[in-house]
């Protein structure tokens, strides 16, 4: 009876899975300038709201002074994009100059290079349908 049970436990938990498609998502930062700060790094669903850091799916902010990767998990399958910025003064908001343009380090998924204007959601966005991980490049505006 035990081993019944058991087993249909086991089944159960992979049924799950596979019914709900909870992932996750490996997310490696590369070109943090300095162990002082933060980084800042959203996971979006919607382009209406992508680059708005308040209406992100999820948003977390960690020290740059750690490791620079993050784990996003339970993330159902479906399409997201993902934007990043190093948060030099820890304020928890992107710093722009009087024009909007970032005076911090940014970066998304697809590493998206925009001559003009910011990343737009289509160029960013992937599919996730297993475990992922991706590689997100932080650049000043007009660094090459």
């Amino acid at each position: 009876m035990m081993r019944v049970v058991i087993l249909f436990l086991i089944l159960f938990t992979s049924g799950i899975q596979l019914l709900f498609g909870q992932y996750k998502l490996d997310v490696h930062i590369q070109g943090v300038l300095s162990p002082k700060g933060s980084i800042a790094i959203a996971i979006y669903t919607d382009e209406t709201d992508f680059l708005d850091f308040e209406e992100a799916y999820r948003y977390y902010s960690i020290p740059a002074n750690e490791k620079h990767s993050f784990v996003f998990s339970d993330l159902k399958e479906g399409t997201y994009a993902i934007a990043a910025f190093y948060d030099a003064n820890s304020n928890d908001q992107l710093d722009t100059n009087i024009l909007g343009i970032p005076k911090e380090a940014l970066g998304t998924s697809g590493n998206s290079k925009n001559k003009f204007g910011p990343p737009k959601f289509k160029n960013c966005k992937f599919y996730l349908n297993s475990n992922q991980s991706i590689e997100i490049e932080l650049k000043k505006p007009f660094d090459k």
